[in-house]
């Protein structure tokens, strides 16, 4: 039998994640205190509870209390966070109860779980037994491209192709600036350049005040990196690193360079940081399911993958229905879902 209470201390929840960093199948920031403390700056309801088996914490389960004009949800961003030695299922099914419980007593219409396991069909059917159904649409990466940070430079450059390679080289040559600073300055640039460049191809973007308190959630572990070229900075991005891994999170550019488009060498040096840093995985973040080029971030996935590796598909978002709201809810995600011709990757 499992036990939940909730976790407290900063540092019992981090250390938990850091020292068992290698016993997960997935990793990212979304499971780090830092974020929840970003959502409690965002004015949401986050409750941080810890799943103990004889004493001894095995699991977090982090839920965050998000509230619509017409429906109210629990969702557990890249969690529910267990060690590989125990069954993802069994303790979900043993808590099964609790979860509906606790959920009724917040009020909220469903629960969804944006949970770090493989995109298999036997998850998906583990899943299903449990009363959970595909989300109508997702909330953060599902499909994403990692890069084993092991290898030497000269080994995770030579996996790359000759014409990305030449690039990075052009751009050294051509005395493209590298600056890697948090400096007030490089901060409002990546805001004012991320909204133009979102209107620009059209794509959500991040609030500047949603940017400003992801600095000041994380201000130790993000990184600000960006290119300049005759005084324009034509590249900028923002990273976030968590026990063994370094999200490339935030980026814009306005390339007027093509010969040596500085994105690549911007993204070189941001690679090169995170190894410095001691990190082990490199995550390019959401990609497109396939190369097709009519999905919503095909042009930027196909940039990402240039960096070689492999891509690693979550399993899509899961929703357990709590009240009637939630049939609601469903038929306006999938209708927003079409309109923005978002797909899935079909477990394998």
């Amino acid at each position: 039998m499992y036990k939940l209470k909730e976790v407290v201390n900063k540092n019992d929840w981090n250390n938990f994640i850091i020292n068992n960093k290698e016993k997960f199948e997935f990793l990212s920031f979304l499971s780090s205190w830092e974020w929840w403390f970003f959502q409690e700056l965002a004015w949401k309801k986050v409750f941080r509870f810890g799943i103990y088996k004889n004493e001894l914490l095995i699991w977090v389960l982090p839920l965050i209390k998000n509230e619509a004009k017409r429906w109210t949800y629990l969702f557990a961003p890249h969690s529910p966070l267990i060690l590989k030695e125990y069954d993802f299922f069994e303790v979900i099914y043993d808590l099964k109860n609790f979860l509906l419980s606790f959920s009724k007593s917040q009020k909220v219409d469903f629960i969804r779980f944006n949970s770090p396991v493989k995109n298999t069909l036997n998850n998906k059917n583990c899943f299903k037994k449990l009363w959970f159904l595909d989300a109508p649409m997702h909330e953060h990466a599902e499909d994403t491209h990692l890069l084993d940070l092991t290898p030497s430079e000269e080994n995770l450059l030579s996996n790359m192709k000759k014409e990305d390679r030449y690039y990075i080289n052009r751009a050294i040559k051509e005395w493209v600036k590298i600056v890697i600073w948090n400096t007030n300055e490089q901060i409002d640039l990546l805001s004012s350049m991320h909204q133009k460049h979102s209107e620009k191809i059209w794509y959500h973007s991040f609030s500047c005040d949603f940017i400003k308190m992801l600095y000041e959630s994380f201000w130790d572990n993000i990184t600000t990196i960006s290119a300049r070229y005759n005084w324009k900075v034509e590249s900028i991005l923002m990273t976030i690193r968590f026990a063994n891994t370094c999200v490339y999170y935030i980026a814009a550019s306005d390339i007027v360079s093509h010969k040596f488009s500085p994105n690549y060498l911007c993204q070189w040096e941001t690679i090169k940081n995170a190894k410095e840093n001691w990190c082990t995985i490199y995550n390019f973040w959401w990609v497109s399911p396939d190369n097709n080029p009519k999905h919503p971030i095909a042009g930027v996935s196909k940039f990402k993958r240039k960096f070689s590796w492999y891509d690693y598909s979550l399993l899509h978002a899961q929703d357990l229905p709590i009240t009637k709201k939630y049939w609601i809810n469903y038929i306006i995600e999938s209708i927003r879902r079409v309109k923005r011709w978002y797909y899935y990757k079909k477990p394998e």
